[in-house]
């Protein structure tokens, strides 16, 4: 889906290259193409779609093949034809990013190709305008000073629907894992840290937002105060890779982040604070000494996965809805045995100004992945089970009940448009589409 990291899209389209397609679910789907069923290997992906017209962000792995039978020095015993391919430093170093457009009849062309294992991007509503910021991890380097691989970034921007690419000036260092814009000219940046970066010039300056003070003390395991009392002689790494667990733009301009704070916040603690950033709020708006913005809302003991802005009035956005996708229950504390098997179950909550109400705990069986909206008042979270199979649940009421569909086996990728009915997944090089209304 559009908010899904690719790197994520790429583990289950590597997963399902040797899976078979469930049978439940596949009813419900119309093959509409073959898509570049000649660009080895399988890839996940994702793509927007528009009539036959197709853009497509790629991640590959290396190609790797293998001496004919004849030349290998042990029968029967597969042996790659180059040297290299023995290496999974290597192989994991030689992951690409591509970039495709064309029409789906005639299949689609490469347009853009960098070393890469991730990658997040941003198209214009007409499809002129291009986003694309790609991240490499090198394996053959020893972790860097904050205990991590060695990355590279770089950050790519195309005027012509990606028929062209052009470099824009970016710190190799700093992480980008979403690129969010409210025209094709201004727009965020948002990176490890987390760090929050705005541009109203089409990407050529940027300016730094700084993000809450508690932002900056979370990590999937600890606090970094625990951190410091683990070892006292160390000092704590300040550009560790910390990330909002949720960010997106909404079409009033306002953009919401979130974070998990196990540190206390005013009198409520174990809480996901949610902020809104308009895009005229100056870069210090919630670290200034004078009455620094506090966060819209605090949602106890859950993690929030995604944000959805429902518009219902022109009057501002304290006149509309804003839903929130989360993980239920305390974060996972993998310093306790077996504790990141306890199950999460997603939940579905509503904020419309004043506090947030629970609408919906779904079955633990549920793992929430994005937020959607459709044509007429339709809302859709999409999600996984834990038996690999996409699972839609859909509410007709806002959020009120919900129905539970399965849609077969985990896709390599998919897409739906807010504000409309079709749904795409991609599965084994064949681009699938239904109807949800």
């Amino acid at each position: 889906m559009s908010r899904r990291l690719l790197l994520r899209i790429v583990v289950l389209g590597l997963m399902l290259g040797a899976v078979g397609y469930g049978c439940r679910g596949f009813w419900m789907w119309t093959e509409h193409a073959r898509v570049l069923a000649e660009d080895k290997p399988y890839g996940g992906a994702d793509f927007r779609i528009k009539g036959h017209q197709a853009l497509w962000l790629k991640v590959s792995p290396p190609l790797i093949t293998f001496k004919p039978m004849e030349e290998r020095s042990r029968p029967g015993i597969a042996e790659p034809t180059e040297k290299w391919m023995y290496s999974s430093s290597e192989r994991l170093s030689r992951y690409t990013v591509r970039f495709f457009s064309g029409n789906l009849q005639q299949d689609l062309t490469k347009r853009f190709e960098q070393f890469a294992q991730n990658a997040a991007w941003w198209v214009s509503p007409d499809w002129k305008v291009i986003y694309i910021a790609t991240q490499w991890l090198d394996y053959n380097q020893a972790n860097g000073p904050d205990g991590y691989g060695v990355s590279y970034h770089k950050l790519w921007k195309s005027v012509d629907g990606g028929l062209t690419w052009n470099r824009l000036s970016w710190p190799e260092s700093h992480n980008i894992s979403q690129l969010a814009f409210l025209d094709a000219n201004r727009g965020y940046a948002i990176g490890w840290g987390p760090r929050i970066w705005r541009t109203a010039d089409g990407g050529q300056r940027w300016e730094e937002i700084k993000a809450p003070p508690l932002a900056y003390q979370v990590d999937v395991a600890r606090t970094r105060a625990a951190q410091a009392e683990v070892r006292s002689d160390a000092p704590v790494v300040r550009n560790a890779r910390f990330m909002f667990t949720s960010s997106s733009l909404a079409d009033n301009g306002v953009y919401f982040f979130a974070f998990f704070s196990p540190q206390p916040y005013g009198e409520k603690k174990n809480v996901s604070l949610v902020y809104a950033l308009r895009w005229d709020d100056p870069a210090d708006i919630f670290v200034r000494a004078v009455e620094p913005r506090g966060a819209e809302m605090a949602i106890p003991e859950a993690t929030v996965v995604d944000t959805l802005w429902v518009p219902e009035t022109e009057q501002g956005m304290r006149g509309h809805r804003l839903y929130l996708l989360t993980e239920q229950g305390m974060p996972h504390d993998y310093s306790i045995p077996h504790d990141s098997n306890r199950k999460r179950p997603a939940g579905i909550w509503r904020w419309t100004g004043t506090e947030a109400t629970h609408l919906k705990t779904f079955s633990d069986d549920i793992s929430p992945a994005a937020l959607y909206s459709g044509r007429d008042g339709l809302l859709m979270i999409d999600a996984s089970s834990r038996n690999g199979h996409d699972i839609a649940l859909i509410s007709r009421n806002h959020g009120e009940s919900w129905e539970k569909q399965d849609e077969g086996s985990g896709a390599a990728g998919g897409h739906f448009e807010n504000g409309g009915t079709t749904k795409w997944r991609y599965f084994g090089y064949t681009l699938y589409r239904r109807e949800i209304s």
